[in-house]
C-alpha cells in the first residue's frame, strides 16, 4: 500500500516523464503559464466568464508541469524556483484584478476595493514579510522560510475557488464574501509573522 503522501508525489513523476518529451524548458511550461493567465485575465475582463475560468485552470495546470518537467529532466534550479514562485504571484494577482472589470455584486463597499485588498494583504505582504525579514538580515533564511500563519497561498486559493463554486450557483456575492474573508485571514497571516520576527529577534544568542 502507497502512503497518502506518496500518491501525489507519484502523479507529479507521472506528469514530468509525460510532458518531458515536449521540446519546452520548464522555465517555459513557467512563462506559458503567465500568458495564458493573461488572456484569462482579458476574457474575465470582457465578461466571458467560462472562458476566463476555464483558461486560468489551464494556468494552474501549466504551473504544475513546470515543476514536474524540471525534476524529471534532473534540470531543477534556484532560478526556476525564483521565476516559478514570481509567475504565481503574477497569475494570482491578475485573476483577481480581472474581476475588477467583472460585473461583481456590492458587499457593504465596491468589491474592487475588496479586489484590491486581497491583492495586498494577501498576494503581495506575507511573502514580503518573509523575504524582508531575511533581505535585512533579521532572521536567518531558514527561520524565514519556515515562518508559516493561519492563511497561507494554498489556504488563500482553496477559499476564492470554492467561494467561487458556490457563487456560480447561489450568487456571485459569495465570492465577494470569500475575497472578504481572505482579506482579513490575510492580515492575520501578516500580523503572525511580524509578532513570530519579533520573537526571534528578541531571543538572546547562545554562544
Amino acid at each position: 500500500m502507497l502512503k497518502q503522501s506518496e500518491k501525489p508525489k507519484m502523479m507529479q513523476e507521472r506528469i514530468g516523464s509525460l510532458f518531458a518529451i515536449i521540446p519546452l524548458s520548464p522555465n517555459q511550461w513557467t512563462v506559458l503559464s503567465l500568458l495564458v493567465a493573461i488572456v484569462a485575465a482579458v476574457m474575465i475582463g470582457r465578461a466571458d466568464l467560462v472562458v476566463g475560468l476555464a483558461l486560468f485552470a489551464v494556468a494552474g495546470a501549466l504551473d504544475m508541469i513546470d515543476g514536474a518537467v524540471a525534476r524529471a529532466r534532473g534540470e531543477v534550479s534556484a532560478l526556476g524556483g525564483f521565476l516559478d514562485g514570481i509567475v504565481d504571484r503574477f497569475v494570482e494577482a491578475l485573476f483577481l484584478f480581472s474581476f475588477m472589470f467583472y460585473p461583481l455584486p456590492i458587499v457593504f463597499i465596491d468589491p474592487k476595493i475588496w479586489l484590491a485588498a486581497l491583492v495586498f494583504l494577501g498576494t503581495c505582504m506575507p511573502s514580503f514579510v518573509r523575504a524582508y525579514a531575511d533581505h535585512k538580515g533579521i532572521v536567518s533564511r531558514e527561520k524565514a522560510n519556515a515562518l508559516g500563519g493561519v492563511f497561507e497561498r494554498g489556504e488563500r486559493i482553496i477559499l476564492l475557488v470554492a467561494g467561487l463554486a458556490v457563487g456560480l450557483v447561489y450568487g456571485l456575492e459569495f465570492f465577494v464574501y470569500a475575497i472578504i474573508a481572505a482579506s482579513l485571514l490575510s492580515l492575520i497571516t501578516i500580523i503572525q509573522r511580524l509578532w513570530t520576527i519579533g520573537g526571534l529577534t528578541n531571543v538572546p544568542s547562545q554562544r
